[in-house]
């Protein structure tokens, strides 16, 4: 829900009710994603975005402490806000910057959690800043945030930007909250070789400018790549990165860090590792709808793969995660058709049940918002591939087929396995005369189906 000021004034909340106050503010993700983590806690709360222009925010503030228990803030109020309030917490009064509110006894409290989803997120990967050389880009507002965790933290930071009138007025900046911490400006054609740590702090690589970057190369020695974009969750600054020697992490984690620690600091809430991870997933599973849709252009996901190669599985839990529709191919035909696919096998011949595969999966195809587990052998025709390719993004599931074996020795209602006494030579024989169709037909391989890592993988494939 977002609200004009027209509208905020007349609006009488009929439950505990946060905001976001911001101008543009329909963009924002922010009452998506606490929606999420109030579902979590199972507390009874709504929360709403806001419109307001700059002029506003005095009234918005005071008509805040009257009907709201918490708010958030965005551009271009984080600066603004902080005169208003009647108290500032240390680490927001020092970057001069606040984008959470609380209002606790008729009193109006500022913070700033980007420091704290920043700090989680270097926390996860075991990063530990005293003595590394770390590279900030950028000098806004996220910029800000992370620089004074940096330097807190006892990094040697250097801060490179567009503007280095803009950077040394950061450096400057932190230098003052910290006196005796190494910090540095430098433009990208200096950047120290022996850099370890990069940051950025910048919107360049962000959609729908994908392809953009704040550096043309990554200095050798460098460990940990950290980009605070999540939409796309790979950037191109993060392609960059050799694997075997950078690790590399998205914003997403700290976008989550950034709701949990505001959560806390409204009514004292505290989230569990799973529930923290079960949030991850539903974010990147969110991400990937979106991206799905605006990016791919597609409206659809659809899962390939040899037979037991878990599709049904994974396509159930992804499309919970991603709030779509699951439907299992298979079993949509048998329900079509109301026999079971070893009858019409029986019946009618593998011939027969390969057209009714085909029409079946023109009628899915149709569907929207939807993922789609698809039948072993459903890419093995041309027609059905780019049927589903129309409306889907063709994702292949491939376990190790030790995995597939294990799997399908529980299953006896595979018609093609049946062609021969050895189970398992008739699955070793089929799965290499199919593997390679599978990987050529798909936009994308996963080889894992842990769901954790499946909803990283998706999202950033698609």
């Amino acid at each position: 829900m977002v609200l004009t000021m027209e509208d905020f004034r007349t609006f009488q909340p009929k439950r505990d009710t946060f905001a976001i106050f911001g101008w543009p503010v329909a963009h924002t993700m922010s009452p998506t994603l606490h929606g999420m983590l109030f579902g979590l806690l199972e507390k009874d709360a709504d929360y709403i975005a806001v419109a307001v222009r700059e002029e506003e925010l005095p009234e918005a503030l005071r008509l805040a402490a009257e009907k709201l228990c918490g708010i958030n803030l965005t551009i271009p109020h984080k600066k603004a806000a902080i005169p208003l309030l009647d108290e500032v917490d240390r680490g927001a009064l020092d970057l001069g910057a606040v984008n959470t509110v609380a209002f606790r006894d008729g009193r109006s409290i500022g913070y700033n959690t980007d420091i704290l989803g920043f700090s989680e997120s270097l926390k996860k990967d075991g990063i530990r800043l005293r003595g590394k050389k770390v590279l900030l880009l950028g000098y806004g507002g996220a910029a800000a945030g992370m620089g004074y965790h940096c330097a807190r933290a006892g990094a040697h930071l250097y801060i490179s930007g567009r503007s280095l009138e803009k950077a040394e007025a950061l450096q400057q900046h932190l230098q003052t909250c910290f006196p005796s911490a190494k910090i540095e400006t430098v433009s990208r054609r200096h950047i120290p070789k022996d850099i370890q740590i990069i940051v950025n702090g910048t919107p360049l690589g962000m959609t729908p400018n994908e392809n953009k970057k704040p550096l043309y190369f990554l200095p050798h020695k460098t460990e940990y790549l950290f980009d605070a974009i999540y939409n796309p969750p790979v950037t191109a600054l993060m392609k960059m990165a050799n694997p075997h020697r950078t690790v590399t992490r998205d914003g997403t984690y700290m976008l989550v860090m950034q709701g949990i620690h505001a959560e806390n600091i409204w009514f004292g809430a505290e989230f569990t590792e799973i529930q923290t991870t079960t949030m991850l997933r539903r974010v990147y599973g969110m991400m990937a709808a979106k991206r799905l849709h605006e990016v791919r252009g597609k409206q659809n996901i659809a899962l390939c793969g040899f037979m037991g190669a878990g599709k049904t599985t994974v396509g159930r839990k992804l499309a919970r995660i991603c709030g779509m529709t699951f439907y299992d191919a298979d079993v949509y035909l048998e329900e079509r058709e109301g026999k079971t696919i070893p009858e019409i096998f029986a019946e009618q011949g593998e011939a027969a049940f390969r057209a009714l595969e085909s029409k079946c999966l023109r009628e899915l195809a149709a569907k929207e918002n939807c993922v789609i587990a698809l039948g072993g052998g459903a890419v093995l025709r041309p027609e059905n591939v780019e049927i589903i390719k129309q409306t889907s993004w063709l994702i292949h599931i491939d376990p190790p087929l030790g995995r597939i074996i294990k799997n399908l020795s529980y299953s006896n209602h595979r018609p093609l396995l049946e062609k021969s006494g050895d189970k398992n030579a008739e699955i070793r024989k089929l799965y290499n005369a199919r593997k390679d169709i599978y990987h050529s037909v798909s936009d994308v391989s996963v080889r894992s189906v842990k769901v954790s890592t499946m909803m990283e993988m998706v999202a950033k494939s698609v």
